[in-house]
């Protein structure tokens, strides 16, 4: 089981402009190769991913590094695996009924500019302090940053996820960890616990009214209220819908603060179904789950996806 948790990176110019050659680079790397293979895929040719990441490879080494190249190469190859595992899925009937179109990977792009993004491997960086130094990156060198934010977990770091917010102006590190250990609750760290309490079964219903309506085989029953998600998104549309009546009356379709708004509403659904998640499984555990089976919807509404990640113990998903 992974956990993430993200910094933000404070940068000088010099820093700055390291950063966004790296990301820049990288962002192509992934644009190239997948440009590659989705025309293999298109043209209904077996798709040579051998072959391809040779080819990019010896072109991006030298840019940004072995290691780098490696790493997205390798992280584009596992997105082709996930869509066609999804398509297998799907010709057998098995896809949960909110998934309804299954779509090749994406670009690495945000309207006509690339998105700044790199991934960097777990061996390739070092945290010392409130400084973060990332080597073997070709003819850019090395880069050495401070971050500001807790890094709230202890375990096994993992890869190290770097990007550019253009509409904020803000660089941010996402680092991975395995086999967390501890975490850090209103300043004090508190060990994570990694086996359940017991052997129940509980299952779990994804709704709107009610985002979350569980029932434990012993007869424990708990409702997340999804109201407020209803709230938020009518508050944000209506808002969105007034500002962008202003913007195409000066025969504008969008600006730097309409993206700010679509931003914020994304950060405050997210931030909310993530904690009533996080609350309904670190209840599970304490009634003794180890098991929920959840059950989609029958029509998937826009806004209302999300999925269930254990937050205390093994539990599995199903």
């Amino acid at each position: 089981m992974k956990r993430n948790c993200t910094v933000e990176l404070v940068v000088d110019e010099e820093t700055k402009k390291r950063l966004r050659q790296l990301c820049d680079l990288s962002s192509k790397l992934w644009n190239e190769v997948n440009y590659a293979r989705l025309r293999m895929w298109l043209e209904k040719r077996h798709i040579d991913f051998d072959g391809t990441y040779r080819e990019f490879y010896e072109k991006y080494k030298p840019l940004i590094g072995a290691v780098t190249t490696q790493t997205v190469l390798l992280r584009n190859g596992k997105a082709w695996k996930s869509f066609f595992r999804l398509l297998e899925l799907r010709r057998e009937g098995r896809l949960p009924p909110s998934i309804t179109r299954v779509s090749p990977p994406g670009y690495k792009k945000k309207r006509k500019p690339r998105v700044l993004w790199t991934i960097i491997r777990k061996d390739q960086y070092e945290m010392d302090g409130d400084r973060i130094v990332i080597k073997w990156l070709g003819a850019i060198g090395w880069i050495e940053t401070k971050y500001k934010g807790p890094v709230y977990l202890k375990g096994e770091r993992g890869e190290l996820m770097i990007r550019y917010d253009a509409d904020r102006k803000r660089w941010y590190a996402n680092i991975a960890f395995s086999k967390v250990s501890e975490k850090m609750v209103r300043s004090e760290w508190r060990r994570v616990p990694l086996r359940p309490k017991g052997n129940l079964t509980a299952g779990v219903d994804i709704g709107v009214n009610n985002m979350l309506a569980v029932y434990v085989e012993d007869g424990s029953t708990k409702l997340v209220n999804g109201k407020p998600l209803k709230a938020i998104s009518y508050y944000w549309r209506k808002k969105i819908a007034e500002y962008q009546s202003t913007l195409n009356g000066h025969g504008l379709e969008t600006s730097k603060r309409l993206r700010r708004m679509y931003a914020k509403w994304r950060r405050q659904v997210r931030s909310y179904i993530n904690a009533k998640v996080r609350e309904a499984v670190e209840w599970l555990y304490e009634v003794g789950v180890s098991t929920i089976k959840v059950g989609y919807p029958s029509i998937s509404r826009r806004g209302t996806a999300t999925s269930i990640t254990s937050t205390s113990g093994r539990i599995n998903i199903y």
